[in-house]
């Protein structure tokens, strides 16, 4: 299997799971906002450096040529619990059990996942943010999470939810901490 290119930079395995992946007939592509890949980009074009979500991919091509689709699946899983892979920066399908219920990771009513968790360093990721919020506004972008839960990734969402026009809410486990007016 070929992996699936998205835009410049970015495979739709990076925003999604391998279960998905491998047993949805699209790969699991119509359960992302396709936003979301926009956002991924324009984040990597300021970073002017790699920028990774979902990074289980070596893991199959490691194990493609001697191992069944099921058994990849399961030795992936596997090294996501020992969080020597990420599975679920991207969205997150009934079989996540991590997080929050109402999560905008997890397949929200129109049937889509709104939220990635890109790997790196959450300050310059969040000041870049910041710098452009107008522009990742326009995208859909609508809460980051306050870097000081995220070290080592940024949580970007779409999800409209106690969102004010023209702002990005920065928000912690409980409440909102600083909102990013343009």
């Amino acid at each position: 299997m070929e992996r699936i290119k998205v835009n410049s930079n970015f495979y739709l395995d990076e925003f999604v799971d391998p279960y998905t992946y491998f047993n949805n007939n699209d790969n699991g592509l119509s359960l992302v906002d396709e936003r979301l890949f926009q956002v991924a980009q324009l984040l990597r074009f300021h970073y002017m450096s790699p920028v990774y979500i979902n990074n289980w991919w070596k893991l199959y091509l490691k194990y493609k040529d001697t191992r069944s689709i099921p058994h990849i699946i399961q030795i992936i899983e596997r090294e996501n619990e020992k969080d020597n892979v990420n599975i679920w920066s991207g969205i997150r399908t009934s079989r996540c059990n991590i997080g929050s219920k109402l999560s905008a990771h997890k397949i929200q009513a129109d049937g889509k996942g709104m939220a990635i968790d890109p790997k790196g360093n959450e300050l310059i990721f969040f000041l870049i943010v910041k710098n452009n919020a107008e522009v990742f506004y326009h995208l859909g972008v609508r809460r980051l999470e306050d870097i000081s839960i995220t070290p080592g990734w940024l949580h970007i969402d779409l999800l409209e939810r106690n969102t004010k026009p023209n702002s990005i809410r920065v928000v912690d486990r409980t409440k909102s901490t600083k909102t990013l007016y343009f």
